[in-house]
């Protein structure tokens, strides 16, 4: 009973770290899925072999497509965003 409660604690780390935009969201997500299949093999359930091996090829494209998009977003600067703020307030119209 307590192999749910470790992988369950384990994966919502992942996506936890995966929302923070780390790289220890996916690993830990990688990680959980061969636990996944260790509890198929030790509770002779097959079937979550394929879902594990399904999971984490799903984690592993969708960090190669995050950090392909990561390549192409220049990173803005403070000052940008000082700048692209005072432009914004400067265009719009008081209440008065």
């Amino acid at each position: 009973m307590w192999w749910s409660w470790v992988l369950a604690v384990i994966g919502v780390a992942g996506i936890f770290f995966v929302g923070r935009k780390t790289i220890w969201g996916w690993l830990v997500l990688l990680f959980n899925e061969l636990l996944w299949i260790t509890y198929a093999l030790i509770t002779d359930q097959y079937g979550f072999i394929f879902s594990a091996l399904a999971y984490a090829v799903v984690y592993i494209r969708s960090y190669l497509h995050w950090k392909a998009d990561e390549k192409k977003i220049p990173a803005k600067t403070i000052n940008d965003l000082k700048r692209e703020n005072e432009e914004f307030y400067a265009t719009q119209s008081s209440f008065e």
